[in-house]
């Protein structure tokens, strides 16, 4: 189940860049600009081991002291 995040958080943040740069070559600035922030904020969570979007929550639903794993 790790995997099949981790591949799903990786194809939408290379959608998020790509759709980004073909938004803002198509002249949709603003879109573009949007998509590629959205993109780099989850790529600098991913980077940084945070999980992205996809995040499994199940520890954090447990009760007592939280954890990190």
């Amino acid at each position: 189940m790790k995997a099949a995040r981790r591949t799903a958080r990786d194809v939408v943040i290379w959608a998020g860049f790509t759709a980004g740069i073909v938004a803002l070559v198509l002249g949709q600035t603003i879109i573009g600009l949007v998509l590629l922030a959205f993109a780099v904020w989850q790529f600098t969570l991913a980077a940084r081991r945070g999980g992205g979007l996809f995040v499994d929550q199940r520890p954090a639903d447990r009760p007592g002291k939280p954890t990190v794993s």
